[in-house]
């Protein structure tokens, strides 16, 4: 009798020790420590047999609203994921991890948004030379709608989206935070029926008159269209993918931030814009980085991140 009972509780047991999950099997591998769960490679279409993606934010405590952010430098969408693949699972990089890959990186540093509790959508795009302007401006207005189409699914609401970039991806937020409505007339897929406004707008160092900013670097250096053929357009062209000629009273608020010592793109590229802002009533804000090049380090970084962040807390977050 005894050899029976004793049995059996070894059968319970070892029943209840293959069926109970472990710690470890329990923990989802997309969520971080910090408790952000980081979803990669979402596909918002395809081109060319390749897939076009972005990585998807979210917070433990999502407020609702998110800031898309978009990977291009030099209209290439090549900067650093904002994740690390580790034995564990997925975990968010550091700002150092992120110095080390590219020097252009640091102030483009999503975790403060996080903590903030927005969601991060980080988008990449077809990139130059392969890809011309249109078609990156295309790719990025597919995305904008993909993610307004989703937006209930991804705990969003899609009427608090804010945009944001520096360099090629300044000049790429603030076409579309001036173009929303442009470009689905033809849709096709029901999502780019959607809308593509922001209500909030960040754009550090944009070109921002693209006709003006080749022959600004003609002059210094006549090469610059072989090394940037991307900018290799016609005048009408130019001013097509220019955000300064689409200026309207009804675009999103934008927040433009400058170096005033940037040798890539002239300050004026951005006091313009802002300039032509204020003109249309459209609410704007320029501030100037004092002997700032192009891309923002250490205490610069610290106080472009500090306004990005309070410009999307005014602009998206519900009071």
């Amino acid at each position: 009798m005894y050899q029976g009972c004793l049995i059996a509780v070894t059968l319970v047991i070892f029943l209840v020790s293959c069926t109970a999950p472990t710690t470890e099997e329990t923990q989802d591998p997309n969520v971080t420590p910090e408790g952000v769960r980081i979803t990669p490679d979402v596909v918002y279409g395809h081109k060319f047999g390749m897939a076009l993606t972005f990585d998807m934010f979210q917070p433990e405590n999502q407020n609702g609203a998110a800031v898309i952010f978009l990977n291009s430098g030099g209209w290439v969408s090549f900067l650093p994921d904002f994740y690390k693949q580790t034995p564990e699972g997925l975990r968010l990089v550091t700002r150092e991890e992120l110095q080390k890959k590219t020097l252009n990186m640091e102030q483009f540093h999503i975790k403060p948004l996080l903590e903030k509790e927005f969601t991060v959508f980080s988008v990449r795009h077809g990139s130059a030379p392969k890809f011309e302007m249109h078609e990156i401006v295309a790719d990025l207005r597919r995305a904008v709608r993909f993610i307004r189409f989703h937006a209930e699914e991804y705990g969003v609401d899609p009427e608090r989206l804010g945009v944001w970039g520096g360099s090629a991806g300044g000049h790429l937020s603030l076409l579309l935070g001036t173009t929303g409505d442009v470009g689905n007339s033809d849709a096709t897929e029901e999502f780019e029926k959607r809308s593509g406004r922001f209500a909030a707008v960040v754009a550090c160092f944009p070109p921002t008159d693209l006709q003006r900013f080749v022959e600004f670097h003609k002059k210094s250096n006549p090469d610059i269209l072989e090394q940037h053929p991307v900018l290799d357009l016609e005048t009408e062209q130019l001013r097509e993918f220019s955000p300064i000629n689409f200026i309207s009273s009804d675009d999103a608020p934008a927040l433009i931030i400058h170096g005033n010592q940037d040798p890539g793109v002239p300050i004026l590229e951005g006091e313009s814009m802002h300039q032509e802002l204020l003109k249309a009533g459209v609410e704007s804000k320029f501030v100037i980085v004092p002997g700032a090049g192009h891309g923002f380090f250490g205490e610069n970084a610290d106080q472009t991140l500090a306004e990005t962040i309070s410009w999307f807390e005014e602009h998206l977050v519900k009071k």
